[in-house]
């Protein structure tokens, strides 16, 4: 007998996908299942056939969402230059308890929104409360999502420094941001005003084993909390010592990307975000501290919020039948 699978293309998948606020329940949901070690997730199956490239293979399952899958990504840095995305991904859904494949889904705008969905839960708990500016270096599809992410959690933010390298990108993307959420936004021409004065600083450029970081540990206030989305491209080792806490979406996978040369000069996090969402610590710590959450991306978080967007697509009718 074939198996039915259903295909869900990327403007499906975006038809589909929650309100921002949702993605990010979603996504705390399944870090809590992480903290509680009701998760199966290896560290990342790493390929690479160009320079600073990366193919991860992103096996997971959450037993009680009943999400089990595998995530394949590729980020190539040089896809600019051929006016193609940096990111690709492509997510195979399976049936829990028989195996059977359920799902094939593009996993581009899954990835983007899952990661700025992470990045809101990270800041719900370690964050300022009180947070007003937020910062993003990078203004690409990553930015976007963390912008939004962010003011699902934030809704009363002030303004947003942009920062990129290309300054026609920066300008059309603080553009966009202004238009589309209503947000005061700034271009500072250099990346350390952008840091100045931040409460929530993003940081999305490309991840590559020879980083030439620049943001140190003088161009951030009291009181900041800083994700490094792109491991140790941005963050210089002085601003991760001068943290008050460091912390990581997973120790072990940490670990290996340690083992594969990242983060060089850079101590190991005390902590993993599963474990802070589900509290058990470590909490933020009193006064106006420094914090620094390395997330470095979760395959748990694609398959939770890609069986939800699954179910969707059976309810809605929406997608291609495959007979496998």
């Amino acid at each position: 007998m074939a198996s039915q699978v259903r295909y869900l293309s990327s403007q499906n998948v975006q038809e589909l996908m929650p309100p921002m606020a949702e993605v990010v329940e979603i996504v705390e949901e399944a870090l809590r299942h992480h903290g509680t070690g009701s998760t199966q997730m290896p560290p990342k199956i790493d390929l690479s056939t160009a320079p600073d490239s990366f193919m991860h293979a992103m096996p997971a399952a959450i037993d009680p969402m009943r999400a089990a899958g595998m995530k394949w990504v590729t980020g190539y840095p040089s896809n600019a230059e051929k006016g193609l995305p940096y990111i690709h991904g492509t997510l195979l859904l399976n049936d829990p308890e028989t195996g059977c494949p359920l799902g094939i889904l593009d996993a581009t705008v899954i990835t983007a929104a899952r990661t700025g969905a992470c990045t809101a839960v990270t800041a719900k708990h370690l964050a300022d409360p009180n947070s007003e500016v937020m910062t993003i270096i990078g203004c690409g599809v990553q930015g976007r999502a963390n912008i939004e992410a962010l003011l699902a959690v934030f809704p009363d933010t002030e303004r947003m420094l942009a920062y990129d390298v290309d300054p026609e990108v920066q300008a059309r993307f603080a553009d966009e941001i202004m238009t589309t959420f209503d947000v005061a936004s700034v271009i500072p021409p250099e990346p350390q005003e952008a840091c100045e004065g931040a409460h929530i600083i993003v940081t999305s450029l490309p991840i590559v084993k020879q980083p030439q970081p620049v943001i140190e540990p003088e161009w951030l206030q009291t009181g900041t909390l800083c994700v490094p989305l792109d491991f140790d491209a941005s963050f210089t080792p002085a601003s991760f010592e001068r943290s008050d806490l460091v912390v990581t979406d997973d120790l072990e996978q940490f670990r290996r990307y340690q083992g594969l040369g990242y983060f060089k000069d850079i101590a190991e996090p005390t902590g993993n975000l599963g474990s802070i969402v589900n509290g058990q610590g470590p909490v933020r710590p009193e006064g106006t501290p420094i914090v620094m959450s390395a997330n470095l991306g979760l395959g748990i978080l694609d398959v939770a919020l890609g069986t939800k967007i699954l179910e969707r697509a059976k309810t809605q009718g929406v997608g291609t039948e495959l007979s496998l």
